[in-house]
């Protein structure tokens, strides 16, 4: 009766009966006659129920058939008794189409353009990296894949010193492949530019040798580990990341491997576990906007030409289902030829970038020099190329 008052008794209006609980309920007992009109407009409660109840009866009807007003007073009553017949008539027409959630027309959203990201960089340790990805990007799931023994650890490692040293946030190791011990001596290894992860190199050094690396790595209280034993569930890794992200302030979470975490589901075959991990893996990313670096390993090459003799790698060569190529925000591939006589080739690993969301480009990015003495990976030219042969030739 309100709300008819207040046009001018020029439209028709009708009420539910017991309020906004009853709403959806109401109109589904009279919804012929009210489907009959050719736009109904909403004017439920302006509190939190009300919301509710108006687009739980809009669902109902064909789309563009209900808009929901954007009420300023608790109700149409309240408009009546303040005199704001004028305002109630200004919202009424205002009342906006019912969309699903989610879906908006771009021209009403475009502030967000011009909105301050919240997204946070950090470049790659490797120019040729950064020329086509332009670094690492918080809110991103990144893949790493190769054949065995390519260097996808020592990657991890350089890029876990490069975020300690190039970042201020806390960073999350999952190294399944090894012991915490171990991922700790890692870390040193590349302060010290020594392989003290072999007990023979670490029998060089002093124990306040060794202690200072630990000052500058381990000691920062910046690194969180994941110390796991036996069996791990996927629930267990994704409840953990949640964890370092949002109790422990890690912004970067590192990931090694992929395998392992789907060897921890059982009854089902490995290319559903994928497609569901990488699926909740994702959505995690998204949840907490960390910047995830994930390891995962090839299927078995078929052919003469393995992975670990330099074979070309390809989007299709990853282990699983494609949902690990469709989700990540990037794909980079490490090929080395292990079996090579030149020892600047067996020692060069050659990263290919395979997909990249953000801005396309793809192709080889770099050539990564490993340096036997100091366990570290340096950028060089192309090695293929005659001239730039004289740039290795120092470094081994």
């Amino acid at each position: 009766m309100s709300a008819y008052e207040l046009q001018g008794s020029k439209w028709a209006c009708l009420s539910i009966k017991n309020g906004c609980q009853s709403a959806l309920k109401d109109i589904k007992a009279n919804y012929d006659y009210v489907n009959k009109f050719d736009k109904v407009v909403l004017c439920f409660d302006s509190d939190e129920h009300g919301r509710k109840a108006a687009t739980k009866v809009a669902q109902i009807f064909e789309p563009n058939k209900c808009l929901i007003m954007d009420m300023r007073y608790k109700d149409a009553n309240e408009y009546l008794m303040k005199g704001k017949k004028q305002e109630f008539t200004q919202d009424f027409w205002n009342a906006k189409p019912y969309t699903p959630a989610g879906i908006h027309n771009l021209a009403d959203i475009t502030s967000r353009i011009y909105e301050e990201d919240d997204t946070e960089t950090c470049l790659y340790p490797y120019d040729g990296l950064n020329e086509k990805l332009y670094g690492m990007r918080t809110g991103e799931l990144v893949t790493f894949t190769a054949g065995t023994g390519a260097g996808k650890s020592s990657l991890m490692r350089e890029l876990m010193h490069h975020l300690l040293t190039n970042t201020e946030h806390n960073i999350g190791v999952f190294s399944l492949e090894e012991n915490i011990t171990r991922t700790m001596l890692h870390i040193m290894s590349v302060e010290a530019s020594d392989r003290l992860y072999i007990k023979e190199v670490q029998k060089n050094y002093t124990v306040e040798q060794l202690k200072e690396f630990e000052r500058k790595t381990i000691g920062t209280r910046r690194f969180y580990g994941f110390d796991h034993f036996g069996s791990i569930t996927t629930d267990e890794i994704l409840n953990r990341v949640r964890y370092m992200v949002k109790a422990l302030d890690c912004k970067y979470i590192l990931i090694d491997h992929l395998s392992i975490l789907v060897s921890g589901i059982e009854g089902e075959d490995e290319r559903r576990n994928i497609d569901q991990l990488m699926t909740k893996l994702r959505s995690l990313v998204e949840e907490t906007r960390c910047a995830m670096l994930l390891v995962s390993h090839l299927r078995r090459a078929t052919g003469d030409k393995g992975q670990e003799q330099g074979k070309e790698i390809s989007l299709s060569m990853l282990r699983g289902s494609h949902s690990i190529a469709q989700i990540s925000d990037a794909v980079i591939a490490l090929e080395r030829d292990q079996q090579a006589e030149d020892p600047v080739m067996a020692n060069t690993t050659t990263v290919r970038v395979l997909k990249n969301r953000y801005a396309g480009e793809t192709g080889v990015s770099a050539y990564l020099l490993y340096d036997k003495d100091t366990g570290r990976l340096k950028e060089i030219s192309n090695p293929l190329e005659s001239d730039n042969q004289s740039d290795v030739e120092d470094f081994l």
